[in-house]
């Protein structure tokens, strides 16, 4: 039975032809991933470096609008509407440092740190 996996990747190179052949294959690529291969699977790939930065960076923003969501919804079953929530939002919090919840709501980490707030508040978390 044939564990045949998927290849991603436009551009591949053999697994004992990365040592001698892998510049030439990364440069031919544009950019593009190039797949590793071992008896006709792929077993890794290769991104350019500015690559791989944009994926992290894809990554990340797509994980902070979904947290943003969730502090969203969080406040709003909190507050029950959109006003009060907003308004919460600008007031500063002791749990944050004297900041308002709007204030450190660029970062990762703040989004989180809201969302730990509210769900303690949500769940009767005395802060």
């Amino acid at each position: 039975m044939s564990n045949k996996r998927k290849n991603y990747a436009e551009k591949c190179i053999d697994i004992h032809d990365i040592e001698s052949s892998l510049d030439l294959v990364m440069n031919d690529s544009k950019g593009s991933p190039v797949a590793v291969m071992q008896d006709g699977n792929p077993v890794f790939y290769c991104v350019p470096a500015d690559t791989y930065a944009a994926i992290l960076e894809a990554v990340e923003a797509s994980e902070m609008r979904a947290l943003n969501e969730r502090v969203h919804q969080l406040g709003l079953k909190l507050f029950g509407d959109e006003d009060s929530w907003t308004s919460w939002m600008k007031k500063n919090a002791l749990a944050l440092n004297g900041q308002s919840p709007e204030s450190v709501m660029g970062t990762k980490e703040g989004m989180q740190r809201v969302s730990d707030l509210l769900g303690k508040i949500v769940h009767g978390v005395i802060v």
